[in-house]
């Protein structure tokens, strides 16, 4: 049997945030959408198994979709 296996980050949970922030990818100023994730080993790419990580918090630019890190 031949298992496919490999790392993903899964996030969950959205809401927006109070105050617009400048992407500093993109420079749009909006308010971003806060979401909290893990890192996961997936079979096929697809089905999250084992945890890798803690949960991070970040927050997520609605135009170009870059990711962030907050404390």
């Amino acid at each position: 049997m031949f298992f496919i296996i490999g790392t993903k980050y899964f996030t969950w949970g959205s809401e927006k945030t109070t105050t617009p922030i400048r992407c500093s990818q993109c420079n749009i100023v909006s308010s971003f959408t806060e979401k909290t994730g893990m890192n996961f080993l997936t079979l096929f790419f697809i089905i999250p198994t084992i945890p890798l990580s803690g949960t991070k918090k970040l927050i997520e630019c609605p135009n170009c979709k870059a990711r962030f890190e907050t404390e």
